[in-house]
Formats: C-alpha cells, sequence, structure tokens
C-alpha cells in the first residue's frame, strides 16, 4: 500500500533541490519537445492539400489525425518504463531519431494505409519524451526551478506546432505536401549534435554510492485516487489542444476561407498564445513559490483557473461570429491550456517523486493522450455529419466540469507519495 507523505519534494529529492539545472539543458530539452510538436503537427499541416489529391473526406481525414495516437498512447506505460530504467540521453536520442525518420518516409507515402501505418510509428518514437523529461526534471530541479522546467518545455509543445504551421505551410504553399514531412522531419536531427556535446548532471544515486530503488508497482499508482485526479485533468485539458492541433488548419481554410498563406500565419499564432500561457503559469507558480506561498495552493490555482476559462472560451467560439470574433475565442483557449499544461506535468512529478516520475507520467500521459485520440476522430465525424466545426468546440466546453472535478477534490494536496511497495 501507499501513503501521502507530509514532507514536500525537497525531502524526496535533496541534491536536486540544492543544484537544480542549468538552463541551457532546459533550453535542450524545450528544443526536443519543440522538434517533437512540429513533426507530430506536420499531418494537420498537409492535410488541406494532402486530403484533395489522396481523395480522403473528413472522417477519413479524422482518422489519419488520430492514428499517431493510437501507438502514441498505448505504449506510454512502456515509454514510462523504459525511461525510469535506462540513461535519459540514450532514451531521447533513440525516440528522436526514430519519430524524425518516420516523419520523413510520411512523405513519400502513396495512400491513406502507407499514411496510417508511419503516422503510428511516428507515435511510437515520440512516446519516450514525456516520461524521460518527468524524470529529469523529478530528479535535478529545485522545488522554486520545475514550474519553470516544465513551462519551457510546456511552451515548446506549442511553439512547434507554431514553427511547423508556419514554415509546415509555407512549404505546402511552395513545394506540396511531401516536402511539409520531408523538411520537417530531417530538420529535426540537428537537435542530436548539441545533445551529444552537453554533459548531464549525474544521478544522485551514483554519487552517493547509494542503489537506485525500484519504482513502484503499477497497481500501487492506479491505485492512488489522487493519480485519477490528475489524470482525468490532464485527459480534459488534451483535448481542446489536440483538437487546435489537428483541425485548426483545416477549419482556417475550409470554413472560415482562408489562404494556404494566410492559414499558415494564422494557425502559427494562436499556439503562440498556448507558449505565452505556460511562460506565465510556470514563472509565475515559481516566483510565488519562491516568495513563500503555498505550492500546492499556486498550482492548483493556475490549473482551476485555466479549466475554467478555458470552458467559457470553447462555450463563446461555439457560437461566435465568423471571422476575428471565433478565432479570438479559440486564441483564449490556446492560453489557457497553455497555462494548464505546466501544472499538469508538474502535479504529476510532485506526486509521483523522483523514484517514480517516468512511470506515473507514462500513465497519466496515456489517459491524457486518449483526447488525442479521440479528439481528431470525434471532430471529423461531427464536421462530417453537420457540415460545421462549431458543435466540435462545445463538447470539450461541457467537459471541463469534469475537468474542475478532477483538478480540484479530487486530486486534493499536491504532497508527495511515500511508495512502499517496489516490484
Amino acid at each position: 500500500m501507499a501513503s501521502v507523505a507530509a514532507a514536500d519534494n525537497l525531502t524526496a529529492a535533496p541534491e536536486a533541490d540544492r543544484r537544480g539545472i542549468s538552463g541551457w539543458i532546459i533550453a535542450l530539452l524545450a528544443l526536443a519537445m519543440f522538434v517533437n510538436y512540429a513533426d507530430r503537427g506536420s499531418l494537420a499541416v498537409a492535410a488541406p492539400l494532402l486530403s484533395r489529391q489522396l481523395v480522403l473526406g473528413p472522417a477519413a481525414l479524422g482518422v489519419l489525425l488520430s492514428s499517431f495516437f493510437w501507438t502514441y498512447s498505448i505504449v506510454q506505460p512502456a515509454a514510462g518504463a523504459i525511461a525510469q530504467a535506462w540513461p535519459i540521453r540514450w532514451i531521447m536520442a533513440g525516440g528522436l531519431v526514430a519519430w524524425s525518420i518516420a516523419t520523413v518516409l510520411c512523405g513519400l507515402a502513396t495512400g491513406f494505409y502507407a499514411l496510417l501505418a508511419l503516422r503510428m510509428l511516428v507515435g511510437v518514437g515520440e512516446s519516450v519524451i514525456y516520461p524521460a523529461n518527468a524524470r529529469f526534471v523529478a530528479e535535478h530541479a529545485r522545488v522554486d526551478q520545475r514550474g519553470f522546467a516544465n513551462g519551457a518545455i510546456s511552451a515548446s509543445m506549442f511553439l512547434g506546432p507554431v514553427a511547423g504551421t508556419l514554415i509546415g505551410g509555407l512549404v505546402l504553399a511552395s513545394y506540396g505536401w511531401r516536402a511539409v514531412f520531408i523538411v520537417l522531419g530531417v530538420a529535426s536531427l540537428v537537435w542530436l549534435v548539441p545533445w551529444f556535446a552537453t554533459p548531464l548532471p549525474a544521478d544522485r544515486h551514483i554519487i552517493a554510492g547509494t542503489p537506485r530503488p525500484a519504482p513502484p508497482r503499477w497497481a500501487d499508482i492506479i491505485g492512488q485516487p489522487r493519480f485519477w485526479g490528475v489524470a482525468i485533468g490532464h485527459l480534459v485539458y488534451c483535448y481542446p489542444a489536440y483538437l487546435l492541433l489537428t483541425w485548426l488548419p483545416s477549419f482556417l481554410v475550409n470554413a472560415q476561407h482562408y489562404t494556404l498563406a494566410q492559414m499558415a500565419v494564422m494557425g502559427a499564432l494562436v499556439p503562440g498564445f498556448s507558449a505565452i500561457g505556460c511562460m506565465i503559469s510556470g514563472l509565475g507558480s515559481d516566483r510565488a513559490v519562491a516568495a513563500g506561498v503555498d505550492e500546492t495552493r499556486i498550482r492548483k490555482a493556475f490549473m482551476l483557473g485555466g479549466m475554467a476559462v478555458t470552458g467559457l472560451s470553447l462555450a463563446a467560439a461555439t457560437f461566435a461570429p465568423d471571422g476575428a470574433p471565433v478565432v479570438a475565442c479559440l486564441s483564449v483557449t490556446a492560453l489557457c491550456c497553455g497555462i494548464m499544461s505546466p501544472m499538469s506535468f508538474t502535479a504529476g512529478q510532485m506526486l509521483a517523486g523522483p523514484g517514480a516520475a517516468a512511470r506515473w507520467m507514462g500513465l497519466q500521459n496515456l489517459v491524457g493522450n486518449l483526447a488525442g485520440i479521440a479528439a481528431p476522430m470525434i471532430t471529423g465525424f461531427v464536421v462530417a455529419g453537420t457540415g460545421s466545426y462549431r458543435m466540435a468546440f462545445l463538447i470539450p466546453a461541457v467537459a471541463t466540469l469534469i475537468g474542475l472535478i478532477a483538478w480540484g477534490p479530487l486530486t486534493g494536496d499536491l504532497r508527495p507519495v511515500i511508495w512502499r511497495n517496489r516490484d
């Protein structure tokens, strides 16, 4: 059985609190997430032309946009176990090589089933990044640094689609949809150069000469009610984030009648608000913690506030007039998704502690990324059935009520768990 510790992670990881993570390493982790999401969003950017040339309707396109998350979600627990046990340097590098090559091959695909298989391979490659980041931050970040670390990583999660949409959209307009995959996939491999050139902090157990404790059992994590609070809240926040990631370019072109060049600019601007939201909550919560504010109180204030405003902005987007009003509503949604993102990951790391962070995040990300499966497919079926995108916005608006309960009373205080049973 697992019980709740009265102390904070300061007690669980004193070495991390003393040294922290260098800004350069945080930048490298953030850059890896940047290219991860640029590659992940490549299909959404290529979709307006790809769907016409391959004769794919909204339902078929929705399946393709969702297919990445089928494998990405299913392998999360395995990715968490691998990231908990193996060196972070090689886990990150191996994942990036795998997803970059699969992305390049998407540019050579000739039909629906080839794209389906390759997008599923991209999902396998990208599965390791969140568990690896969670373990690294939990082990090495100071208490007053983890909001910024998660904020920078989460901001890059949203900036990746900004660059991917902007660059990919311009490539799409000039060279066609195949070039989008090839350019983004090849460019991602450049990250390996600074990654292997940068020394990483040593494992604190190696420094102390003590064995690394075994991670908790899967059953102990799943049996934690607070795990389900964080995970369900993560699922609810991910739904609108993935709806915008996968369908915004098509919405702007097909429903708002933007040109491809206009789509590239506006499609980059909207997720840019998410990146701003990440830094607002990451830096803001860290400064409050450094000033003596209770960490649970400030992290959850950003979590719950972002969830509430997301529901209101999506409801407004459902009924707003075309043009600037509906884009403004979606921009507010994107901002709030950014506010919630680093807090969701920070909450999981705080509860799990260094010895369980990768495994916990693998499971949390499995639950959260069910939204990645659901949002593209449900949106595709709604558009195919109604001829409009608007009702698709109302679904996550209503779901935020569940998110408020999950991140509120179900999650409770963000105090670390003492894991008594180990594999």
